[in-house]
């Protein structure tokens, strides 16, 4: 058999959820923007994770917290679904695309054939689109961040497609991955838009709080602009890695800032910006938008620190690391400066 969902437009985009959602959620008839999906969900955040393979740092939401917190502020229900047995998902996919409702699931990359990733870089909570598939063939249609009007560069060089047909074998490794972090495990989302609320003053201002309260007050010292203090300290102690770690801290913290990695740019402060701007016009409070454009000007500076991680990864130079120390130090007061003011604003 062969089903594709006619009325599904694959679009490319900037992060993998966002872009995912802003695809189901156009699907059914409720547009929103990626950076007002971003936003609604609280996705703005900030953690040093000390990974034995290389640190890294994030800039968002845990992966489910968002899908969370979303689902909550505008009404929805987002079911996480997951199954042992992969036949049982692979039915399912199935079944859903036959009843015209395209699958959101979550995939471990460098089982993506087409990211062209190193394979020991697992991240299971990457997410795209499946709204097809052909037995003849033996894949799935999927829809990806890049577009032919949207380019993406990964490891292996710039994709540019509609979307990639994904062989059955390829696409259940991917997704019965139980590679850390973030484990993809069969996982997928249903949903339902009956309750859906859509995007009012109350329920931005309470995100934007929400926002705000957990990066000036973080519970631990690895989150939040707490995290963001501990990163220009611990970037420093990197001159005690071999060559190889060091290098490979370089490119995993490029990928985690850059916008090459998913992030909108800035480690996800562009697309927070972004979302301010929008919220802005609805809050109709002085402020807002201002702060939003020195988000996306703050944005530019984590670029900054990105362009020298991938010269780390490239050259292996531990000058870089007291460099990018000052670098993240004056991102961390700027930060606060934004956040507090921000607060005072909501």
């Amino acid at each position: 058999m062969k089903k594709i969902i006619k009325e599904f437009t694959p679009q490319g985009g900037r992060h993998c959820i966002t872009t995912s959602l802003r695809q189901i959620f156009d699907y059914y008839g409720y547009t929103l923007s990626e950076a007002m999906l971003f936003g609604i969900g609280e996705g703005l955040d900030f953690t040093y994770i000390n990974l034995a393979a290389a640190p890294m740092v994030s800039g968002r939401t845990k992966i489910g917290e968002f899908e969370e917190t979303l689902s909550g502020r505008l009404g929805i229900t987002i079911r996480v679904k997951q199954a042992k047995d992969y036949s049982k998902v692979f039915a399912k996919a199935k079944q859903m695309i036959d009843s015209e409702h395209p699958v959101l699931a979550y995939v471990d990359m460098p089982y993506m054939e087409y990211l062209g990733m190193d394979k020991d870089s697992h991240f299971g909570g990457h997410t795209v689109v499946l709204f097809g598939y052909d037995d003849a063939r033996q894949c799935f249609h999927v829809s990806e961040r890049d577009h032919s009007d949207y380019p993406i560069r990964t490891p292996a060089g710039t994709i540019s497609k509609d979307y990639h047909l994904v062989p059955y074998d390829q696409l259940e490794t991917a997704r019965s991955s139980n590679h850390r972090p973030f484990p993809a495990n069969n996982k997928y989302l249903e949903f339902d838009f009956s309750g859906y609320a859509g995007i009012t003053p109350d329920n931005l201002a309470l995100s934007i709080r929400a926002v705000c309260e957990k990066n000036l007050n973080p519970p631990t010292n690895l989150k939040g602009v707490n995290g963001i203090l501990k990163f220009s300290k611990e970037v420093v102690k990197w001159n005690k890695f071999d060559s190889e770690k060091l290098k490979r801290a370089g490119v995993t913290n490029y990928f985690q800032i850059n916008a090459d990695g998913g992030t909108g740019g800035g480690i996800f402060r562009a697309m927070y910006g972004e979302f301010l701007v929008e919220a802005a016009t609805v809050l109709q409070k002085d402020g807002i938008s201002e702060i939003g454009q020195s988000f996306i000007a703050l944005s530019g500076k984590w670029d900054v620190i990105a362009q020298k991680m991938w010269q780390l990864h490239e050259t292996g130079d531990e000058t870089l690391l007291k460099e990018m120390s000052g670098n993240i130090s004056d991102n961390f007061n700027t930060e606060v400066d934004l956040l507090t003011r921000l607060q005072e604003i909501v």
